[in-house]
């Protein structure tokens, strides 16, 4: 118990030292926006080994405080005491280092889309909670520098294609905080992904996940990296779409994932919504009974295998 604590205490250090550094990089941020903007269409940076947690997330957002920024500044829903709350990241963080591992049943990092954070968005990260996952959405509008990638009006998308990369860094710094945090010791982690972040949550490669979700995407695009999937051979994925989704009519991205993920097994699925199914106009899903039911019967398949 006692090495328990101080894995809490240290956690939970990470997370306060983390918004701390974000937001004393801001002015520096501000001042070099153009810099940031060139330097942030690649990976997440690694931070360098630190003694203290503090000096971790400190030296995490000097070396670029923008994709940290969107892990401060994000949100986390999850169970506790038999309700779910949905809080920013720097409330929540301290309560969840101070929890025991198999705390929840999974991990999952939450990919918004191109507009942010909104109802649906929270909506399924709650549905997700109240299931027993521990959900961790960052925030990609939180970045200072943060130019337009779509009109969700015109339901447009493509206006910076430098973004996916952006995103890319945004769910590898959130996976890594996650793996710092005692409660999400040993258990699953997956990435959602919802339109844009479901592009980011079908192409990403860096840290290892036992599935990813991706809902809004035809894994279909003329430009190559955002092509395809990305998952490892023993990766759940399941991914939704719709057959008549207004963002995706241009015909290099019409189409689905199921091309890309192989023979269909329960822990390898392609969804296509067609009509006369009520979802098959739409582009987001998860207003859906049938998307999510899918969805919560797929993370519990991919929770419970073994690895």
């Amino acid at each position: 118990m006692r090495a328990l604590r101080a894995g809490a205490v240290a956690a939970a250090f990470v997370v306060c030292g983390a918004v701390q550094a974000a937001a004393v990089a801001d002015a520096a941020v501000r001042a070099s926006s153009g810099a940031n903007r060139a330097s942030a269409a690649g990976s997440a940076t690694t931070a360098p080994a630190a003694t203290t947690a503090t000096a971790v997330a400190a030296a995490t957002a000097a070396a670029d405080p923008e994709v940290m920024r969107t892990f401060a500044q994000g949100r986390v829903a999850y169970r506790r005491d038999g309700s779910v709350v949905v809080e920013p990241v720097g409330i929540a963080w301290p309560a969840l280092a101070a929890l025991a591992p198999g705390s929840f049943r999974a991990a999952i990092v939450y990919l918004h889309g191109c507009d942010g954070i909104h109802g649906l968005a929270l909506k399924t990260a709650d549905l997700l909670a109240a299931a027993g996952y521990l959900v961790v959405l960052p925030d990609s509008h939180a970045r200072l520098d943060k130019p337009p990638s779509c009109d969700p009006l015109a339901r447009r998308g493509g206006f910076h294609r430098g973004v996916l990369a952006w995103r890319h860094a945004e769910a590898d710094r959130a996976l890594k905080e996650l793996r710092r945090l005692p409660a999400a010791a040993g258990a699953p982690v997956l990435l959602f992904g919802l339109s844009e972040g479901a592009i980011a949550a079908a192409t990403y490669r860096d840290e290892p996940l036992r599935g990813r979700v991706v809902e809004a995407w035809t894994c279909h695009a003329g430009w190559p990296e955002y092509r395809g999937l990305r998952a490892a051979a023993d990766e759940a994925v399941l991914t939704l779409t719709s057959e008549n989704d207004p963002w995706f009519q241009d015909p290099a991205l019409r189409g689905d994932c199921s091309e890309f993920l192989g023979p269909a097994t329960p822990l390898r699925q392609s969804i296509v919504y067609r009509a006369p199914h009520p979802a098959a106009p739409h582009h987001d899903l998860m207003w859906n009974a049938d998307a999510r039911r899918a969805v919560l019967d797929f993370l519990e398949r991919a929770s419970a295998v073994a690895r």
